[in-house]
């Protein structure tokens, strides 16, 4: 009895979150937005975490053989004008606020120091920013593309549906799921992920007045930061947190082998298990 009480309940949760997603995507993304196709047939992802800078010393060869993705604030380095990737990709809002330091000073990264052809993609609302438009308009080298960011979910044949026509997407609480979601509709037949190590876990800790102290790393740097003492648990947040970006990348895996897509962890070091963990060496 107990098992089929729980089997009615994920039949309705499923049917419910599909018709949700439906009634998102009709007042929610925009129609004529395309996905722009690849003739290539592999690319990187470049995750900023801390082992990419073991990959950025030994496997820059191989880097270039790849059309690349960067994301966030890889605009900064000197690695982002060596390597110069074709395709750039942002996800936070904090880009279109100019009184957020690292939105500004990462979007200032891309203006300033972009001399070559570059795709940026963008989700559709950050592409009505006023401040913006004005700041990607002084490069004529860039090319916004918009994307829908409108979250689907429910049965698996609709949400590919959806995921295939570019009318929504998996939940993207990091920017890399995001990146992914976009390489898998341009057609790269191989993809690989570099710099996910997504040990945030790890930097995670209480000091003797239960405030909650959280290390921000990047492989270009690392900041600390303290969270106070709550009421409620912060620490319940941060790991709900950590739930929605590993199962971001579930829901990619799952969407990969429909489409047929190898997608491999090229990582020097990563807690992602879905994808299958590959050394560079191995396959250069």
């Amino acid at each position: 009895m107990i098992q089929f009480l729980l089997s009615v309940q994920q039949k309705a949760g499923l049917f419910f979150s599909s018709v949700v997603s439906v009634f998102k995507v009709l007042f929610m993304s925009d129609f004529t937005l395309k996905t722009d196709k690849t003739t290539a047939t592999r690319c990187g992802i470049l995750g900023n975490g801390p082992s990419l800078t073991t990959t950025l010393e030994q496997d820059t060869r191989f880097l270039q053989q790849l059309d690349l993705f960067a994301v966030n604030l890889f605009s900064v380095t000197e690695q982002y004008k060596q390597l110069k990737p074709a395709n750039y990709l942002l996800l936070d809002w904090a880009f279109m606020n100019p009184d957020h330091w690292h939105g500004r000073t990462g979007l200032r990264g891309i203006v300033d120091n972009t001399t070559w052809p570059l795709n940026l993609y963008i989700p559709k609302r950050m592409w009505k920013s006023a401040y913006f438009r004005s700041q990607v308009a002084e490069n004529p080298n860039i090319k916004p593309i918009p994307y829908n960011y409108t979250i689907a979910t429910g049965y698996k044949w609709l949400v590919h549906g959806l995921f295939k026509r570019g009318l929504a997407m998996p939940q993207c609480q990091n920017v890399l799921v995001a990146a992914l979601y976009y390489a898998l509709n341009k057609g790269y037949q191989e993809i690989y992920l570099f710099g996910a190590d997504h040990s945030w876990h790890e930097a995670i800790r209480l000091d003797e007045n239960n405030n909650l102290l959280v290390s921000d790393t990047h492989f270009y740097g690392n900041e600390d930061y303290a969270i106070g003492a709550r009421e409620t648990s912060y620490m319940s947040q941060q790991f709900f947190s950590l739930h929605k970006a590993f199962y971001g990348y579930e829901v990619l895996a799952r969407y990969a082998n429909a489409l047929g897509v190898k997608v491999f962890n090229a990582s020097a070091r990563s807690y992602v298990d879905v994808f299958r963990i590959i050394k560079v060496k191995d396959i250069a």
